[in-house]
């Protein structure tokens, strides 16, 4: 009997703990369900794209060169007699001037000697002219048409017509060498560095100075593809006008802009950096203040092509490269490509956009394709 009851005991309290636990389930009272509450959509500022007809332009840089530039070499030897008070390096000259003058005494004489040679060839030709004239008339004297060229002195004649010939030549060599004694300067222009002095021995072939000319400067400005098909390149120089360009930097403390024109291209596109270098000529460089010298590193901007439908945003509207975000119909969040034409100081010239689309000005907190947002219109910046 007492075993009995140990046995059942324990059943008894879990049959007990199984009514209690039915007992609270059935008199448990049901949840109350709550309406799902969306979250309210992020306010965002947007713009309404104002498509437009625009010219666009291009940003290069370039260093000024001259467009032309020489080595100004001694034509004839001799010792630097005398030298211009310009001959100094950083002078200007003008067309003309007499930049050295070599020792001429030499060439000279050189002359004198062969006008001496000149007047003995004339008188040598004078007396074969005489004489072959006296054989002719013996010649028909003995009654014979033709006679023989020999006696008529006519090899004679021809020697001594060359032998003048070459006693002229010699002539005009000798004043050409006395000439190149004096070293005058072949166009306008400025010397960048002088090589030899008063006093100095040259020889035939001695550089003397590098020089160039001062009446156009040119800037070689390298230019991508991209940057490229947005111009009206000059490939045929003779039949393509040339293009706008406004040359600027800071010189002698000051903010300084050259016009220019982009006359031309460079032959081939190079073929280690793929860009191709556009030539822009400046016109007597000089006469603006402060002139565009030779040296100096400028920014360029390029008159490109006018383009139909584009938008001007905010540079901080550019979603990645070359992505905006808009909304769509539903005011829904939606990515889309465009081709950015022109990078300006806060904006951007972008074309791909139709008009009246919502561009977003700002980036929501996070980004989802199709979240729907609350635009805020705000109207187009005036950007620069």
């Amino acid at each position: 009997m007492g075993r009995l009851k140990r046995v059942l005991a324990p059943l008894v309290i879990v049959l007990v703990a199984i009514l209690v636990v039915v007992v609270l389930a059935g008199i448990r009272p049901e949840p109350i369900q709550q309406p799902r509450v969306e979250p309210a959509p992020p306010e965002i500022s947007v713009m309404k794209a104002i498509p437009a007809r625009r010219q666009v332009s291009v940003l290069s840089q370039g260093t000024v060169q001259p467009k032309v530039e020489v080595a100004l070499a001694a034509q004839v030897a001799g010792q630097v007699m005398s030298v211009s008070a310009n001959f100094v390096d950083g002078g200007f000259f003008s067309e003309g001037e007499v930049l050295l003058q070599l020792d001429s005494r030499d060439y000279d004489i050189e002359v004198i000697r062969a006008s001496s040679r000149v007047a003995e060839a004339e008188k040598t030709l004078a007396m074969e002219r005489g004489q072959a004239r006296q054989a002719k008339r013996e010649w028909r004297d003995l009654g014979n048409r033709e006679g023989n060229a020999l006696f008529l002195r006519e090899p004679q004649l021809k020697a001594a017509e060359a032998a003048l010939a070459g006693a002229r030549a010699d002539l005009e060599q000798a004043r050409i060498n006395l000439e190149r004694t004096t070293i005058v300067a072949p166009f306008d222009g400025l010397i960048r560095q002088t090589q030899v002095n008063q006093g100095q021995y040259v020889s035939s072939g001695t550089q003397v100075a590098e020089i160039f000319a001062t009446h156009t400067m040119a800037v070689r400005l390298p230019l991508t593809a991209s940057q490229a098909s947005r111009l009206s390149l000059p490939l045929r120089p003779e039949a393509d006008s040339p293009l706008q360009v406004t040359l600027s930097a800071r010189f002698d403390g000051q903010q300084a802009d050259w016009p220019g024109l982009l006359v031309r291209i460079d032959a081939a596109v190079d073929t280690r950096s793929r860009v191709i270098y556009g030539i822009v000529e400046v016109a007597n460089p000089y006469q603006y203040s402060p002139p565009l010298v030779a040296g100096l590193f400028v920014n360029a901007e390029v008159a490109g092509r006018s383009f139909d439908a584009v938008v001007r945003v905010p540079r901080q509207a550019l979603y990645e490269k070359d992505q905006l975000l808009v909304l769509d119909e539903e005011n829904r969040l939606r990515t889309v490509s465009v081709r950015v034409l022109q990078v300006l100081e806060k904006s951007l010239l972008i074309t791909g956009i139709p008009e009246g689309q919502l561009i977003l000005l700002e980036r929501p907190g996070y980004i989802v394709e199709g979240m729907k947002v609350s635009p805020v219109l705000v109207s187009a910046p005036d950007l620069p």
